[in-house]
């Protein structure tokens, strides 16, 4: 009796673990649009560059020369 009953909840246990898994597979698209699809590989779009104002550009140059700094002790 204890045997079966074991059994019973390693089967809904197994089942509720399946269909959570299913459940989280979602077909969600992250992938950026493609262009067309020239031999083996798809090529995708790159998203356009951002061009950086003097404030952002100050903050990684000083970024990098802390890391710079840091590193080349």
């Amino acid at each position: 009796m204890i045997k079966n009953m074991r059994h019973k909840w390693i089967l809904i246990t197994c089942l509720l673990l399946i269909g959570n898994v299913y459940s989280a597979c979602e077909d969600i698209d992250e992938v950026p649009p493609s262009r067309e699809s020239v031999g083996v590989g798809d090529y995708y779009k790159l998203p356009d560059p951002v061009v950086l104002n003097a404030d952002e550009t100050a903050m990684i140059d000083a970024i990098k020369e802390e890391y710079n700094q840091h590193i080349v002790q």
